[in-house]
């Protein structure tokens, strides 16, 4: 599949990368329609983001349509449209619990 891959600041290129698979229960794979930029990108591609490492995929707010899914995923179904938006939440810490998802612990 093609991925926007990190190589270091200002180095992006499109590389084949593996397919994705289920790992966790609350898994869902989701095959990308349409993407965005936003600022925030440009910060990864500067190299000023702690931890950035060559090779990382790269891509926070896409849309796209569920292609699989664990079978305990229970929000969205196979063929389902979604948007995914950069601010994804758990549901199960704390500032999830407190409706406050966008608070950092």
């Amino acid at each position: 599949m093609k991925s926007l891959v990190y190589h270091g600041p200002r180095g992006v290129q499109i590389d084949d990368k593996p397919h994705p698979s289920i790992q966790h229960q609350e898994d869902a794979i989701i095959r990308i329609t349409s993407t965005a930029l936003c600022g925030s990108d440009l910060h990864l591609y500067h190299g000023t983001v702690p931890g950035m490492q060559p090779g990382q995929t790269l891509g926070h707010e896409f849309m796209g349509v569920v292609d699989e899914i664990w079978p305990e995923v229970h929000e969205v179904q196979v063929g389902d449209k979604v948007l995914i938006p950069f601010n994804i939440c758990c549901g199960h810490c704390s500032p999830c619990m407190h409706k406050r998802p966008m608070v950092t612990m």
